[in-house]
């Protein structure tokens, strides 16, 4: 196993225990923080690469094209990541 195989396992196995664990706390004690951090999680990896490798695997796009797309991508969902984190750092006062 080389390792990058072993990090994107190490990844995808924390990002899976997290995501998991904020769900039960949102339906066990209404916690939304965490809710609001797992959904960044989501948004930031495996959204962010589905979207990536749809573009990345177009027939139809130009290789500028596709750098373009990718950039904008990579930019939105960091936007997207940030405004979640935001948002959670500014429900911590409630």
């Amino acid at each position: 196993m080389d390792i990058l195989h072993l990090i994107k396992s190490a990844n995808l196995l924390l990002g899976t225990g997290v995501v998991t664990s904020s769900v039960y706390l949102y339906v066990t004690q209404n916690a939304k923080i965490p809710l609001l951090i797992s959904l960044a999680i989501v948004i930031a990896g495996p959204i962010e690469d589905f979207l990536t490798n749809y573009v990345e695997e177009s027939p139809s796009l130009s290789p500028n094209d596709k750098k373009h797309y990718t950039d904008i991508i990579d930019q939105s969902t960091s936007l997207a990541f940030l405004a979640l984190l935001g948002l959670a750092v500014l429900c911590t006062g409630e």
